[in-house]
Formats: C-alpha cells, structure tokens, sequence
C-alpha cells in the first residue's frame, strides 16, 4: 500500500498517527497523497452555514474520492446524504453504513435494474434515489419492481439535461412524466434533478444563458410534476456542480418558493478538496460574484483551500534546470495541467520555495520533469511537494490519502475503494 513503511505490520488506520511519520522523512515509499484535515473540516463547516443559511440539503458526491472514513467526517457534520456515480460505488457506501445514498446518474437498462434490486433486496432499510431520463429505463426499472412484490421503495429523480444526459426539451419531459404508471409498487417520484457544470463557458455571460435555460426547463418540469403527485408530496431539486453552486442557489430560489414544498438539494463534491488549477480558480471567480453575501462569500475564499498535495522523490538531475522525480501519470491528474511544484525538502526540512519558479513541463507513466532556472539548488534526494489539479482525477489513483496536521507528521489514513 502506498506510503506504508515496509517493516510496518498489518494495523488500523487509526494507530498510523502513532508512528509519528512524515513524507519527508525518508521512511514512507512516494509517491504519495495527503490532506490537510483542517482545511477539509474548515470547508465542510463553511458548506454546512450555506446550506443552513439557505435551508439547502447537502449530499457530497463521493466519486471524488471513494472514501467512507472521509465521509464519516462530512456526516458528523451534518450533510444530508451521500452521492456516488454507479451501483459499484453505492455499495461501498452501504457496506460501510450508509443508508441515505443518492446514485447521481442512470444506471441502464434491465440487466442494470436487476442488479439494483438485488443491492436493494440486501439493504432493504436505505433510503436510495437515482436519476432517471428516457422511457427505457423507466420501463426497465418498472418491469423488475412489478415482478418483486419483496423489493423495498425506491425513489426517482427525473433529470433534466444540458450538454450531458438529461431531458433537452419539455416535451420530451412531459413524455417521460406521462410513461410513469400511477402506483408501480416500491417506484416513488422523488423530485428532478440537473447538472449545471455543463453550462459552465468561458464568458460568464454564455453561462448565465445556458443556466438560466437549464432552469427554466426545470421549473417546467417542477410544476409538471408537481400537478402528478399533488401539493403535499414533498420533493427534491438535486443539482450538483461545485463551481457554480452560488447561482443555483440564488436562481432556483423563485423555482422553489412557487412550489413551496421543494427542497433544494446540492451535489458539490470537488470544492471541499480544492486543487492549485481549475477547481480553485472556479471557486475563487465564485467568491468574486459575491452572490452569497459578503459574509459568506468571504468565508468561503477563507475556507475552500487547496486541502492536498502529492509527494515525490527526486530521481535525478540530468542537465541544469531539469529535476526528473518519482511522479507521473499514474499518480497524478493531467486532465487539467500537470502537478504544480510548490516546495523542495531536504533533511526532513522545508528547503527551497518553487510555486512559481518551478513548473511540471511534462509527464511519463512514472516520471514528472519539472523545469526551474539554474542556479536553483535542487538534488537527488530532495522531496518535492506538489499542488494537485483536479481532484477527482487525482484521488483515484491512490488507495490511501494520509491525513498530515500543520507539523507535517501523519495523523490518520483514509482508505479508498475505486475498484
């Protein structure tokens, strides 16, 4: 397992913090991950006054970084549920106790649906939701409910689309509405549910056009629904990007008061993690619109900081200006720019600041080349420290993200379950 020292027994994640280990002590294999819990908690704590402000529900979505003893940390806090992109990855999450779980996308057709129903069949007291959006796999989901009369509810969110999947048109919403037979045992229609992040573009303009059409088809669909199952069903609006939660907050807010018995319900999963790239630049352009409030606004630009950061050694300096160290795309995200290095250690000791005299000029499977003026003193041995970009593309590759407090020692381990 990444980073564990090879004459570490087997031993809980717990007693990691009593080994007194750093990344930058030579005792742990790199590359590795980590996460500055304090920031995370920082950031959970100032998503939670938003939700609380706005009476908004929070259910994080997981993908980012499959981990259920981190998500123990957002459910102390208080988060409403939890998100997850497939079957696979609602099962780690029921397996390790969750049972509110929203499966944030379709799932297919009837091979899927049975395979659901006997995730449900196994789990019969969770609480489980998952977006629907075409009249074959509302049929196929029917079909098996119809025929397991021991199946427990499950709860449906029509998703309205723009620029991934989804409905396009209210017409072709009102055809999925209507394919809906009333009373399909254990079939509820919880709410709709969208994705705005596709409607983010580089004028802020074009976003707000193509935001602003998202919503009004939602609220079409809303109403639609609304007049099928009555005034006092409860229901869900779920949307879920992490860089334009402030708009869907300040927008849908007219949606939700026509209705009067919606609640809105958020899927932001990155934001929580930060990154030194698009994720934080996204967030910091949030905090600029100060839609929030000024309190809150600024709160958020306080809290939503880059949580972590990769570690590697330094293999070698083959000319002046080039360090080739132990990191490459297998274990970092390069989907949205390569790592970014931010600090040399020698000794166990910060040596050299690199965040913006260094760069990460190109990747291999296992190596990163990272490029800085000569004359910077930087040797094998050395231990950089990098700012990760993008998440989710991050995360995944590792099976465990450290936990290292402000003295750089290692307080914790989060296991992760990407398959």
């Amino acid at each position: 397992m990444r980073g564990v020292p090879y004459d570490v027994a087997a031993m809980s994640s717990d007693d990691m913090g009593k080994l007194n280990l750093s990344p930058t002590d030579g005792r742990m294999p790199l590359p590795l991950l980590t996460i500055d819990p304090s920031i995370l908690d920082d950031s959970i704590e100032t998503m939670m006054r938003v939700a609380r402000r706005h009476e908004v529900l929070l259910a994080p979505h997981f993908k980012t970084s499959m981990s259920p003893a981190l998500a123990r940390r957002f459910a102390r806090a208080g988060i409403w549920a939890v998100s997850v992109a497939d079957l696979r990855q609602a099962v780690v999450f029921l397996r390790a106790g969750f049972r509110r779980v929203v499966i944030a996308n379709e799932i297919g057709g009837g091979k899927a649906a049975r395979r659901l129903a006997e995730l449900c069949r196994s789990y019969p007291d969770a609480e489980l939701y998952l977006f629907v959006d075409s009249i074959d796999g509302l049929d196929a989901l029917t079909d098996v409910w119809r025929s397991g009369s021991d199946l427990p509810t499950i709860r449906i969110l029509l998703e309205v689309g723009c620029g991934r999947s989804g409905v396009r048109s209210d017409d072709e919403f009102d055809a999925l509405l209507g394919a809906l037979t009333d009373g399909t045992p254990g079939i509820t229609l919880g709410g709709i549910a969208a994705y705005e992040g596709t409607a983010l573009r580089a004028e802020f303009a074009e976003t707000q056009a193509l935001l602003g059409d998202l919503l009004a088809r939602v609220s079409h669909a809303l109403t639609a629904l609304r007049r099928r199952v009555g005034p006092n069903a409860p229901l869900l609006l779920s949307m879920g990007s992490s860089s334009l939660f402030d708009l869907v907050i300040t927008q849908a807010s007219d949606v939700l008061k026509r209705d009067g018995n919606t609640r809105l319900m958020l899927r932001s999963g990155s934001c929580y993690f930060g990154d030194h790239g698009e994720t934080q630049a996204r967030l910091d352009r949030l905090v600029a619109r100060g839609l929030l409030g000024p309190e809150l606004s600024a709160r958020i630009g306080q809290s939503f900081r880059p949580a972590m950061r990769l570690w590697a050694e330094t293999l070698s300096c083959p000319s002046p200006g080039l360090a080739v160290c132990g990191l490459g795309m297998r274990d970092a995200a390069h989907d949205q720019g390569n790592p970014v290095p931010l600090r040399s250690w020698r000794g166990g000791q910060p040596h050299l600041t690199l965040e913006g005299a260094a760069k990460t000029s190109k990747l291999n499977d296992q190596h990163s080349f990272v490029t800085f003026p000569e004359g910077l003193d930087v040797r094998v041995g050395d231990i950089i420290e990098f700012g990760i970009r993008h998440p989710c593309t991050t995360i995944d590759k590792h099976d465990v993200i450290y936990a290292v407090g402000d003295r750089g020692v290692v307080l914790d381990a989060f296991k992760t379950f990407f398959g």
